[in-house]
Order: structure tokens, then sequence, then C-alpha cells
């Protein structure tokens, strides 16, 4: 009560007159203070502000309608930052499933043709690059959008790293070293990429140093997991494996397989074992027993692994006396009912070196029915249909055709197309392909005979008669490599 009392004699003693005097004053400040109040709201500068912290808050929550809002409101106030904000809306209209429009804009914001804003174009080939079926025109758009990246922001880890793996994956190991290099410091898992490198290279003290370095880094992530991280105990493993510590390789895939019992490490053991018995071929290439007993060995935890089946196939080429247990192996995976595609391939290559045609063709008929996506199956399967009792031209080439779009750098792909259209009668795309095949080839002997056709054809009789000569020379071919198509 009292304080209502105090308010009504502050009213009633006021000095009204003069307060009338003031209002002008009054309604001054008040015009200022709305002034302000609208200054501040309508500061372009902080308006965008407001608005691009809105959006990127927005796509972060995956609350792409406020996203896809903001967006349009800052593309249409101005052009500033256009195609940073082009790129906001079209993850907006990707994350609301508009994928035509999405796309759309995406293309604006990260030209093909000339570089556009950098993170659009890492978005653009981290999309491509993670699609089920990467197309050769996949790749080559990836490759294009990195490379933008890296003239926009040179420095950026994610780019180099991201196009030192497809150069890698592409085998073109020029291309992908710099790249690789450039990541290794920030990224010490790249070490392992950088020793596989090196030995595809041949260069030996760049592969153990590297491997070290990987070997360090994955152990140490192994010791101080929580718990078993697979990814991380293979890149150990595969890293002791290339400095051809082939016994605490497999120990280390054993440990992790009795504690975890993930089936992942039955494969990378068979990997270790068939890498360590093509070791021992290379440096005790007579001792076939502890060759085959490694195979044995690997073949109990996978025994569909191609690079152990060919090394056991490798075993059946030495002279018979040497081979009889190999052609054993064989015979009784098949008698048990071994239907694996790898495994008749194995077969079918065995008899194709030997010249038993029709029993290959019918083995690589089945491996090609069994798995036609796998590369080293399909190639051979294209050289059959080119060069056998019965040729199917059309289907050998278009089967190569995929090969070559998706491998362009393999010599035993090219190597296939190059026959192949050579049997058609295209001899200057036939040379383009053989003669790039020709130095890395397995069987030179097929591939000089090829050329020596298509220069005559071409009237270079020169070169027709050298192909020929060399074609008459022995050749001691060998498998392909289980890695390669």
């Amino acid at each position: 009560m009292i304080i209502f009392e105090l308010i009504e004699t502050w009213f009633k003693t006021r000095p009204y007159r003069l307060m009338w005097l003031s209002i002008p004053a009054i309604l001054l400040g008040i015009a200022w203070v709305s002034f302000g109040i609208v200054l501040e709201f309508n500061n372009p500068a902080k308006t965008r502000v407001f608005y691009s912290s809105a959006a990127d808050r927005a796509l972060a929550t995956r609350d792409f309608q406020t996203a896809r809002v903001a967006a349009n409101w800052l593309l249409l106030s101005g052009p500033e930052s256009r195609e940073e904000n082009l790129f906001r809306l079209a993850l907006a209209e990707l994350g609301l499933g508009q994928v035509r429009e999405g796309s759309a804009l995406l293309n604006l914001a990260a030209p093909l043709e000339k570089p556009g804003y950098a993170p659009a174009h890492l978005f653009a080939a981290r999309q491509l690059l993670t699609r089920t079926n990467v197309t050769a025109q996949m790749l080559q758009q990836a490759e294009i959008h990195l490379n933008h990246v890296l003239k926009l922001e040179p420095n950026s880890i994610e780019a180099h790293q991201m196009l030192g793996r497809l150069y890698f994956q592409m085998r073109n190991w020029d291309m992908a070293k710099p790249h690789l290099l450039a990541v290794a410091s920030a990224k010490p898992d790249t070490a392992l990429l950088l020793a596989m490198l090196a030995r595809a290279q041949n260069d030996d003290i760049g592969m153990r140093q590297w491997a070290g370095t990987a070997a360090g880094y994955f152990q140490g992530k192994v010791k101080k997991a929580a718990e078993e991280n697979p990814p991380d105990r293979l890149a150990w493993a595969t890293a002791l494996a290339i400095q051809e510590r082939y016994a605490e390789a497999a120990e280390i895939l054993k440990t992790g397989m009795k504690n975890s019992g993930n089936k992942i490490y039955a494969s990378g053991l068979a990997n270790i074992y068939a890498d360590w018995a093509a070791y021992v071929a290379k440096t005790d290439p007579h001792n076939v027993v502890s060759r085959l007993k490694l195979i044995q060995q690997g073949l109990e935890f996978d025994p569909q692994n191609l690079g152990l089946l060919e090394q056991l196939l490798l075993l059946t080429h030495l002279p018979e006396a040497e081979t009889s247990s190999a052609r054993a192996v064989l015979t009784q995976m098949l008698a048990q009912g071994g239907s694996s595609a790898m495994l008749h391939f194995v077969v079918g290559n065995d008899a194709f070196q030997h010249g038993d045609m029709e029993q290959a063709g019918e083995h690589f008929k089945l491996a090609f029915d069994l798995a036609p996506n796998l590369p080293v199956v399909a190639n051979r399967m294209a050289l059959l249909l080119a060069i056998g009792k019965q040729p199917d031209l059309p289907r050998a080439l278009a089967i190569s055709q995929t090969l070559v779009e998706k491998y362009p750098n393999e010599p035993d792909v090219r190597n296939t197309h190059g026959i192949i259209l050579a049997h058609l009668g295209r001899w200057e795309e036939a040379v383009k392909d053989l003669e790039f095949a020709l130095p890395n080839v397995h069987d030179k002997n097929a591939t000089h005979t090829a050329l020596a056709q298509a220069y005559r054809k071409l009237g270079m009789s020169e070169l027709a008669d050298e192909h020929e000569r060399l074609a008459r020379e022995p050749s001691e071919p060998s498998a392909p490599a289980a890695s390669k198509p």
C-alpha cells in the first residue's frame, strides 16, 4: 500500500507544464534509438554474416530447409561470395533429396572447365570417387576437380591426399609420388602407400624406409587402441611384409584373429603367405618344398586367394619331377568340388601355357561366368575369344574395351586390346596398344607377332621384319600377376 501511495503522490506533485516542454527532446531521443536499431539490422555486411552463419549451422545440423532459405537470401542479396553460396544451396538441395537441382548448382559452384569454389570441387571429387561403380570418366573428372582445388589452395592437404591416392590406384606412380610426399608429415598413414609405391618403382631404399615408418606408426596405433581395429593391424602387418618380415607379419594377424575372431584377418594372412611364397620363389627358386608348404598354409585361411593360386600355378611350370605335388593339389581342389573363379582361372591358365586351348577355354568360360568383373579373368577371356577356334571378335572387343577404360596403364590389358584390334584389321590402333604393352608384357612373342602383322599391313616392312625376327626368339612367358588384370 505504501508503494502505491508514493506513486500517487509523485504523479500529483509533478510540474506537468514543464514536462510538456520536454516532449520534443523525448521524441528526438526515441527517433535516434529507432534509427540506430534500423541501421544495426540493415547493415549489409552484418546481415550477410548473420545469414551465412545461419546457413552453415543449418547444414551442420542437417536442417536443410533452413539452409536453403538462408542460402537463397544470400544469393539474392548480391554477388558477394556467389560460388560459396551456390555450394551452400547445392548442399541444401541435395540434403532435401533434390538431386537434379543440387547437382546443377554444384556444377555452377565447381565447374569442370575452370576453378570455382575449392570446397565445392573437393566435395564433387569425393562424390565421384565414392560411387559404387567408378568409371574411367568419373576418375578423370575427379582428377580435374582436385587439380582445380590445388590451383585455388596449393597447400590443401585433403586435395593432395585424394589426388595421390587416385594416381596410386591408377598405377601412375610418378604422378602419385609428389602428392603423397606433400602430406606424409601431416598424414603418417600415407607412409604405407609410399612404401608400396617405392616397391613398384624398384626403389629398395625408399621402400624399406617408408615401410619402417608405416610399421612404427600402425604398431603404435594398435598398441594404444582400446579395442581391436582390423585396418590398423592389417596395415602394420603389410608394412612388415614389405620389409620381408613375413613370419612377424603372420603372427600379428594370427593374434588379431585370435583376439577378435574377425574373418578379415584370414584374407590378410592368405596375402602374407602368397607374398612369402613369391619371395622364396625369387630368392630360392628350386626350394619347391618350402614354397608349396607356404602356399598350403595360406590356402587353409583362404582357399580362393588368387595370389596363392598363382604361386601354385607357377610351380606347375617347373620340371615335372619338381611339380607333381603342385599339380596334385590343383587336381585335388577341383575333385573336391572347387568351383571358384580363381581356381578355374589358374587351371585354365596352366592349360593355356601348355597349349591345350580346348581345356583352357572350358576353364576360362567357367571362371568368367562365375566372376565376369574380375579383371584378370575378363582379360584372359577376351584374349581367348579373339584367338580361339571359334573367335567372337565383337564380344572380345567389348570386354577388352571396358578393361582398357578402367585400367589404361596395365600392359596385359593393352596387349590383349591390341591383339584384338589387329584381328579386326584396325592396324594403327593396334600398334598404339601393342607398343605400349611390349616393354612389360608377359608373353612378348605374341606381341611381336601381332606388331609384325600390323606394320606389314601399314607398309612398314623393315619394322615388320624386325618384329618377326624377335617373335622367333625363345620366350619364357609367365602367368599374369595376381594384383593386375
